[in-house]
């Protein structure tokens, strides 16, 4: 008798959920692009659907161009995007170089962690697909965030100078070398490292990718 044969079988006497393919019990991973292949393909497909992410970098590491990036990708695929400026560093001209609809963006400048939360809670509750990004916080709680989002279709991405310690995927950012022409600069080389991920083994592993000059000259991060 065949593996077939046999399978239908047993699922026959027993029942269909007797025996099964264990692919079937695999977790549906939907991810959401940054706009850059070089992360994507780091991130196999890119952020993570109703994950937690942390993007950390030093100033001109390139972070922020990344974070940009993203937020109009899932503009793009007609998410809201709800952005909390904790740190009132958001740059509305860059950010509109980088594709984000500055129009469409809803904005909180310089709130509090206890607002941030009761948004980030009223967001959940709504059940509204969306990107929530908090920008420069000074520390999150994470217990409280994760009991948040939990079965709520709301992705979180962080932008840090450090990593914080608990999210589900981990990204360093760093500037690697200026990229010149006859002495000019014309841009710079960005490092990007993945340190955690809950689908894909833990590893230091690196992407490459460009930021053009005028992004260069002007990025806060």
């Amino acid at each position: 008798m065949s593996l077939e044969l046999l399978v239908a079988d047993i699922q026959q006497r027993f029942g269909y959920q007797t025996l099964r393919p264990a692919v079937e019990l695999a977790p549906l991973r939907e991810t959401l692009s940054t706009g850059m292949a070089a992360a994507d393909e780091l991130l196999d497909g890119g952020l993570l659907r109703g994950a937690t992410h942390c993007l950390s970098g030093q100033p001109t590491s390139g972070a922020t161009s990344l974070l940009y990036s993203a937020v109009a990708c899932a503009q793009a695929e007609g998410l809201t995007v709800v952005y909390l400026d904790m740190g009132r560093l958001f740059d509305p001209p860059n950010a509109a170089a980088a594709g984000v609809a500055v129009e469409r963006l809803l904005l909180l400048s310089g709130t509090s962690l206890k607002r941030a939360l009761f948004l980030l809670r009223a967001l959940a509750q709504r059940q509204l697909p969306c990107l929530a990004v908090v920008d420069q916080p000074s520390a999150l709680p994470l217990t409280q965030i994760k009991a948040v989002l939990r079965d709520a279709p709301l992705t979180l991405l962080t932008l840090s100078p450090v990593p914080l310690p608990g999210m589900q995927v981990a990204l360093e950012c760093r500037r690697q070398d200026w990229r010149l022409d006859r002495g000019d600069i014309i841009g710079f080389n960005s490092e990007l490292r993945l340190t955690a991920h809950p689908f894909l083994p833990y590893r230091q592993v690196r992407a490459t990718f460009a930021i053009p000059r005028e992004e260069a000259c002007s990025a806060l991060w």
